[in-house]
């Protein structure tokens, strides 16, 4: 299968990695010109949950044309991003390919559909930790499931999903079909709610939210208001989020959330797709979201110190 991933930050470069050893014809694409040079120029270091080494090489380009069309697409980029990674979506799906986004928060589907429509798209959520160490040195610090499924709108066959999760399977990942993918979806946004901005903020490692009750607590409110903006919106998540939050917590002990790597790099982070989100949701349903309004003010808060030069609270 020839598949285009497109952004090579943690996750992009942990499933090029995994899926180019498996045999599948695999494609970065990169916007950046400087680190698509680095990354053509020297293998990818994936540091694995024993410790060790491996080296990849990876096709790596800066221009969508320069991949042509492909059998599936992977959007694996911030939030922020997904507006300019769906403009290259026509060139990539000409040939009746499929694009499946595995990014956090919601609403990047609604912007792939407004570019290429909905019916070749599908939806994966994995909660499997990778760290982004340096350009080209990621370390996988967690595992967790891939699921995908179609979407509202989509018009996936049932061979080629099944295609498709059979591949992700090849490259030794648990990956598992799902028929209520929006449901994962808000299960996978529920543990971002609580472990992503509040780990961004105090610079706990994920499994140090577990010892550290005053976070626990903050992260607890945003996901019990995250729930009940998910029941008041009609969707149908799994019961006892709290619990499941503290199950990844526990997988993914040593990982840096991706919210906290974003920080720590001085990079935008995802908190509008987050717990932007929730916030705004709440305010269109009825439902009070206070911690996630107040999560998400610090969170911006902490951005503008970063663009401001004032990111000294932050260093390593």
């Amino acid at each position: 299968m020839k598949i285009a991933i497109i952004g090579p930050g943690a996750m992009g470069l942990f499933f090029a990695a995994r899926l180019q050893e498996s045999g599948q014809e695999v494609w970065l694409l990169d916007y950046r010109p400087e680190r698509t040079a680095h990354l053509k120029q020297h293998a990818l270091r994936l540091i694995t949950l024993d410790g060790e080494d491996r080296d990849y090489y990876l096709n790596v380009v800066y221009e969508a044309h320069a991949i042509g069309p492909c059998d599936l697409t992977l959007v694996t980029v911030k939030a922020h991003q997904t507006e300019a990674a769906a403009a290259q979506l026509p060139l990539l799906m000409a040939d009746g390919g499929v694009a499946l986004t595995l990014q956090n928060g919601i609403g990047n589907l609604e912007t792939m559909a407004a570019v290429v429509g909905p019916e070749r798209l599908l939806a994966g959520v994995t909660t499997l930790g990778v760290t982004l160490l340096e350009i080209g040195r990621i370390r996988h610090a967690g595992q967790g499931p891939v699921l995908i499924g179609r979407p509202p709108g989509a018009l996936v066959t049932d061979e080629t999903l099944r295609l498709i999760v059979e591949v992700f399977r090849g490259a030794g990942l648990d990956c598992r079909e799902t028929a209520d993918i929006m449901a994962a979806v808000w299960d996978k946004l529920l543990i971002n709610v609580g472990i992503n901005s509040v780990t961004a903020l105090t610079r706990l490692r994920n499994g140090q939210l577990l010892i550290a009750p005053e976070a626990w607590r903050v992260a607890s409110a945003a996901v019990q208001e995250a729930w009940q903006t998910a029941l008041a919106s009609g969707v149908k998540p799994s019961p006892e989020p709290l619990s499941r939050m503290r199950q990844v917590c526990q997988a993914t002990a040593n990982n840096r959330s991706s919210m906290l790597q974003d920080v720590l790099a001085k990079r935008q982070t995802e908190i509008d797709a987050i717990n932007g989100q929730i916030v705004r949701l709440g305010i269109t349903l009825q439902v009070a979201t206070p911690i996630n309004a107040l999560l998400t003010d610090l969170i911006k808060a902490l951005e503008l110190g970063l663009v401001s030069g004032a990111t000294n609270v932050i260093s390593e």
